[in-house]
Order: C-alpha cells, then structure tokens, then sequence
C-alpha cells in the first residue's frame, strides 16, 4: 500500500460563501472589524465567537485558524483600536476626537470599559498608547513639562472613558435632555481642552461667590 493510500484524499477546508473575505489577511480584517463593533455595543462576555464569524461572512473555524482564541482576538481589537485612536490624536492634535456612538474614541472607551468589567486587565496590551501620544501633543501645543503633559492626558482619558461608558445616564442624571447632545459632547471636547492646557500644580482654588 503506497503512502498516498495511507493517508488518503486531504480533506478539504471550510467552504467559502461567495463575496465572502478570502485569503488570511482579508479573514483577519473582516474579523477584527465584526468584533470591534460587537464589543463596542454589546459588550465582550455576551458576543460569542460564532456571532463574529456571521458578522464578518467567514466559517468559525477560520478565526481559529488565522487569530486564535476569543482572548487573542479581544486582545488584537483592543490593540487595533488603541492604534487607530493614537494616530487619530497624532495626524489631529487638539482637533477633538468626538464621543458620538459609533466614534473611534466612544469605540475605544467601550471595549476598554468591557475589558475591565469582564475582569481582563489593560495592563501590558501592547500597541500604540493613546495617553503617550495625547502627553505629546499637549507637550508641544501648550509648553507642559512631561509630567503634566502626562497628567492632564490621563485625566483626559478617564474622561472619555466615563462619558464613554455612561453617557445616557449622565445626560438623564443632570437634567440635560433639553439640550442638543451634540451640543453637550461639544462642550465636553472644550473642556478637555482647556484641561489639557492647564499646568501642574494647577492654579489655585476658584474664590466662591459671596451670598
């Protein structure tokens, strides 16, 4: 008996459905881009990877294949996404970033909100750091020295990370809801703003009013 005989006919792999994305790079792509929006609106620990793969036109078997397990493939958006945002902040220093659902910064501040709720931690994902290249461009626009620089860009950042998470409550919890969101995600923008062009120390207290 030949070998060929022995090991028989190789079976073949998933079957690609037409328009479907092909190829390792274009799976990866079409993967990573479903799940980014799957996490960013339902959450991590609810969207299976089956739920991925409708999303994205592939076979299930091809996000084993070409990412790995569910925590690399979280691992790999949350890396994208902290990517797309430092060079977002990079190409439009001081532009304003938008918190509007669907946004490159809500999509951040969601997946990194479901990554900390899910019990997996932020530390040591690698990839562009968001804090890094906003403390640079706060550097150069304003003069801050590092320190600050870096301050003002976590405060910024945990800014974003709560307008991010709890925006309909915030909205509702502060009597907003006569006023234009997009007016009050613009004021938001200004505010940061203004905070990432403030030193450290800050400046002293505000007096209050007099009754």
């Amino acid at each position: 008996m030949t070998t060929g005989q022995l090991d028989g006919p190789k079976r073949p792999g998933p079957r690609r459905p037409p328009g479907a994305p092909a190829g390792p790079e274009g799976v990866r792509r079409a993967v990573i881009g479903a799940a980014t929006e799957l996490f960013a609106w339902r959450g991590i620990d609810a969207v299976r990877l089956r739920d991925v793969a409708q999303a994205a036109d592939v076979h299930p078997a091809l996000i084993g294949r070409y990412i790995g397990t569910k925590d690399d493939l979280v691992k790999q958006v949350f890396e994208r996404v902290s990517n797309d945002v430092a060079a977002s902040v990079a190409d439009h220093p001081l532009a304003g970033q938008g918190f509007a659902p669907g946004s490159l910064v809500w999509t951040w501040a969601r997946i990194a909100s479901a990554l900390v709720i899910s019990g997996r931690s932020l530390t040591g994902m690698t990839g562009f750091n968001p804090v890094t290249v906003m403390a640079s461009t706060l550097q150069d626009a304003y003069g801050l020295d590092p320190r600050a620089a870096h301050l003002r860009a976590s405060q910024i950042v945990a800014a974003a990370l709560g307008w991010g998470l709890f925006e309909d409550y915030l909205i509702e919890a502060g009597g907003l809801g006569d006023v234009p969101l997009e007016t009050v995600r613009d004021e938001l923008t200004r505010s940061m703003r203004r905070l990432g062009a403030t030193p450290w120390p800050s400046p002293a207290d505000p007096t209050p009013c007099q009754t």
